[in-house]
């Protein structure tokens, strides 16, 4: 309770001593003093692939390969991971032109000119330039975030089989320093057009990187590997929406954008625009959907119609089957929804689900 509040919700029952565990909307693991806990998937593992934009595992590991239950999710990522990179790799990895810091006697390059003065300063004439020489090779952002990927699966504890393949598929990265990816490095990596081709790798990085993340306010040092699913069931929408979208002209899925009230902020989950203009807003919950939406909900969302203009709200919730229901507003200015797609079934039972959902918006 004192740390991980946020992930697992602690209730007391009628027996002394005795406490009821209910997980918050994360699956992986979290390590107590004493004790692991692991949170797994309320949906079928190959939902959650799929969920997660991962090809669909299988329900028994490799003869040989005893996987815990709590390294399970770490062994798919790892094991998309060292796909991912591999696919990169036979493509060819991506250098691009950087900066090396250095010291010349001549110079060339861009003159670090605090270094200099800082050299000049202690003997009348120095004889070599501090300069940052242009490069081209890989030390790139899209190149550095596989790395530091790389370096942190295999701080973790992953079956023999995947740490293998890890190792064998970061290889070709050798050559590049061990430093953690930032934030900057992700932004710059996906907006390299020459670096398209990272874009998947990219997405299961950010997963694998995230899962310490996503563990916080918990004590350093403390063990844990996490994945938002509410997050990720955004991204799912995000990404099938859009491909949903694609074939009709004029329609687009724009995710999170910003829109500035006052001193704050409005951020949607989904828009989608038809022919540049807010048609529809949609907000995802992965929680239960019930027959009456929570009144904090249906305000978030006419809020959103009312800041993007949109005639069109809906609360989006995970489901078995796929379902609709609209409701009247006030004056009749938007048309507020309750959809429900699939998360459990096929690939194909999904796919079938969001192009519904497309229709429907």
């Amino acid at each position: 309770m004192a740390h991980a509040r946020h992930v697992i919700d602690v209730a007391p029952t009628a027996e002394r001593g005795v406490y009821k565990l209910t997980p918050r909307g994360f699956v992986g693991f979290v390590d107590g003093p004493s004790v692991r806990y692991t949170i797994g998937p309320k949906i079928p593992w190959p939902n959650l692939c799929l969920l997660l934009g991962l090809a669909p595992q299988p329900e028994t590991e490799a003869a040989g390969d005893a996987v815990e239950p709590d390294a399970r999710l770490l062994a798919v990522l790892a094991t998309a991971f060292a796909e991912r990179l591999e696919a990169v790799t036979r493509a060819g990895l991506v250098a691009g032109y950087g900066e090396r810091p250095g010291v010349s006697p001549f110079l060339r390059g861009k003159l670090r000119t605090a270094d200099q003065m800082r050299d000049a300063a202690g003997r009348a004439f120095p004889g070599h330039f501090h300069i940052d020489e242009p490069v081209f090779d890989l030390q790139t952002p899209w190149n550095r975030v596989p790395k530091a990927t790389a370096a942190a699966l295999l701080c973790a504890d992953l079956p023999r089989a995947a740490r293998q393949r890890v190792e064998a598929a970061a290889g070709p990265l050798a050559v590049l320093p061990d430093e953690p990816a930032t934030e900057l490095d992700f932004a710059a990596a996906r907006a390299e057009p020459r670096a398209a081709g990272y874009a998947p790798l990219l997405d299961v990085c950010e997963l694998i990187l995230n899962g310490p993340r996503a563990a916080n306010p918990m004590p350093a040092g403390a063990g844990a590997f996490l994945i938002d699913l509410g997050a990720a069931f955004e991204r799912y929408l995000a990404g099938a929406l859009a491909g949903a979208l694609e074939p009709r002209a004029g329609w687009r899925v724009v995710a999170h954008p910003r829109y500035p009230v006052g001193p704050t902020e409005l951020i949607p989950d989904l828009v989608v625009e038809r022919d540049g203009a807010p048609w529809a807003v949609l907000d995802a919950k992965w929680k239960t959907a019930r027959p009456v939406p929570d009144a904090d909900d249906l305000h978030q969302i006419l809020a959103y119609a009312t800041v993007t203009g949109a005639g069109r709200v809906g609360l989006v919730y995970p489901g078995s089957t796929a379902d609709r229901a609209h409701f009247a507003t006030p004056g009749g200015r938007a048309r507020a929804s309750l959809y429900r797609v699939r998360v459990v079934g096929s690939a194909e039972e999904l796919a079938d689900s969001i192009r519904e959902l497309a229709d429907a918006v």
